[in-house]
């Protein structure tokens, strides 16, 4: 929160010297000494707070990114007051946790895809929005902005990069950082990431944190959030397009409890509950490495696939094996506590 704008500066010169080369050469699978390991701190979430003391006590997190602002369909921005404890916490940590809100199109209890293309369209529209995220972000002493703009239709593309680059240039010129997040894809005509090149957004960001969950999600059948073999296979699509030290692999601490297909969202430590309070022991999966368990109520049969603690360190190791930058993990609240060991581990080096 307190920021250093001259070391940033010095950052992000660096970053974009290196992304120069690396974009002709996107980079060897050299393992970094340390990873970097970010986490979004949703505000609807009564247990991020905790959450987050429990991951900063441990020294497990170098990024924060809560959940503060929303883009509404108009282009916009709504602002959530951060809680006091949160605020307080952040500052605490010093300049050994970077603050990088995120700004996401969530609104009236969905994606905003189509509205916030048609303001990125517009180019006074979107330099309006530009210049809202830019003043948001310094008179809140924001060390960057995390854009995770969901549900793009693929028209979108052009506007959405040439709006990510111009957001870029007016963050930089205060030593601020861009970082995106995108939707997890494994090939050119993955459905709903059309829209998100993964070679161009590389090229501006300074970080792109892939999303790799939601393999199942509440609209699908039931499986896993993050089946490890199509994580690899995200990573080796994207590691050809984006430049190693720039990426980070999208991490769970959930997962859905289904009933034919229509899922529920449930943390890792609702899901630990439900099995108990239902009588299930909950099996691990090798495979996906994730857990799951199945039970009956009120003559409806249900499945349950949930990410622990467990399940993080085999996706993080994958991140580890690929020399990416780092982690990015979804979400603070509700999650297995024991990830913070885990993540520690890697941010010290050790894993």
């Amino acid at each position: 929160m307190r920021r250093r704008r001259a070391l940033l500066l010095a950052v992000v010169a660096v970053l974009v010297a290196v992304a120069a080369v690396a974009v002709l050469r996107p980079g060897t699978p050299d393992r970094p000494e340390r990873l970097v390991a970010a986490a979004w701190l949703p505000v609807w979430d009564q247990r991020a707070p905790a959450s987050l003391d429990s991951a900063l006590d441990a020294g497990a997190l170098t990024e924060v990114s809560p959940t503060w602002a929303t883009v509404r369909p108009d282009g916009t921005l709504a602002l959530t007051p951060p809680p006091a404890e949160v605020v307080d916490r952040l500052a605490a940590a010093g300049d050994g946790v970077v603050v990088i809100p995120a700004v996401q199109n969530f609104a009236d209890e969905q994606w905003q895809g189509e509205a916030v293309a048609r303001v990125l369209a517009d180019p006074v529209a979107a330099a309006d929005h530009r210049r809202a995220l830019v003043d948001v972000a310094l008179a809140n002493g924001w060390d960057g902005v995390d854009v995770d703009y969901e549900a793009l239709p693929p028209t979108a593309g052009p506007s959405f990069t040439q709006f990510l680059a111009a957001l870029r240039d007016d963050l930089h010129a205060h030593g601020l950082l861009l970082t995106v997040a995108v939707p997890a894809r494994d090939a050119e005509e993955t459905p709903g990431a059309l829209a998100y090149s993964y070679q161009l957004i590389g090229q501006i960001a300074d970080q792109v944190r892939v999303m790799t969950y939601d393999h199942s999600w509440s609209g699908s059948p039931p499986g896993p959030v993050a089946p490890t073999d199509w994580v690899e296979d995200v990573v080796a699509y994207a590691v050809e397009r984006v430049p190693r030290h720039k990426l980070m692999l999208g991490v769970a601490t959930y997962g859905y409890d289904w009933v034919a297909d229509r899922g529920s969202t449930l943390q890792a430590t609702d899901a630990v509950a439900l099995a108990e309070r239902v009588g299930a022991e909950p099996r691990w999966d090798p495979a996906a490495a994730a857990w799951t368990f199945g039970y009956a109520d009120a003559g409806q049969q249900h499945t349950v696939w949930f990410e622990d603690a467990r399940s993080l360190a085999a996706k993080q190791d994958v991140a580890v094996a690929s020399g990416l930058r780092g982690i990015a993990v979804w979400q603070l609240g509700g999650e297995d506590p024991h990830v913070w060991t885990s993540v520690a581990e890697a941010t010290r080096g050790e894993r």
